[in-house]
């Protein structure tokens, strides 16, 4: 019997996280919802997404992507690591920063989070072998001077998808999605369902 595959989702239980796992949930995808601090949330959502899709599965795992995990570490945190077939790297760090006023534990945690972290998750597909996927969440609205390390983290994610487009990763479509501000503090359907339109678009 064949294994299931799966998709890596980050920060799933996030404001983009959730409606992104209902995309994939609904697109037919087995899910690994990662968290670092949303526990009960995340397994909320796979308990409201296994009612709905009862076919597949969704298996909350816990990952501190803030720190400099290795390959190797990341693979004994993920059990299904061979099975993964696509990664959506959403998690995300959102602290108020400037270039002249900024921790350096911060900022390593942004470049773990956003930067170093996803690229090692994206070398798990690329080990694995076989037509797969990455998106990369990154962000339209950059501002060093209040969010530096934010921003500066975000920067060298969005600098290596330019670098390594599809056609330069083999077997691997990778895109780059800059979601804008359509998820205001007080929640809107209208925005959400702009978004999951969006989102919808880059999975095939």
């Amino acid at each position: 019997m064949t294994e299931p595959k799966f998709v890596l989702l980050t920060g799933s239980s996030s404001k983009l996280g959730r409606p992104i796992a209902e995309i994939l949930a609904a697109k037919k995808y087995n899910i690994l919802l990662h968290y670092f601090k949303s526990e009960k949330e995340t397994i909320s959502l796979a308990k409201t997404l296994k009612y709905k899709f009862s076919e597949q599965d969704f298996c909350p795992i816990h990952i501190d992507l803030s720190k400099n995990n290795s390959r190797r570490s990341i693979k004994k945190l993920i059990p299904k690591s061979k099975n993964i077939i696509g990664i959506i790297n959403n998690a995300s760090l959102y602290l108020e920063d400037s270039k002249d006023n900024f921790k350096f534990e911060d900022y390593k945690k942004n470049i773990n989070i956003h930067y170093r972290n996803p690229l090692t998750l994206i070398s798990l597909l690329i080990e694995n072998g076989g037509v797969s996927f990455a998106i990369n969440i990154t962000d339209n609205n950059l501002n060093k001077d209040k969010y530096f390390s934010y921003s500066m983290s975000k920067s060298m994610l969005s600098d290596y998808c330019f670098e390594n487009s599809s056609t330069s990763l083999k077997n691997i479509n990778m895109v780059e999605f800059k979601p804008k501000k359509i998820l205001p503090s007080k929640d809107s359907y209208k925005n959400i369902t702009k978004f999951k339109q969006e989102f919808n678009k880059l999975l095939k």
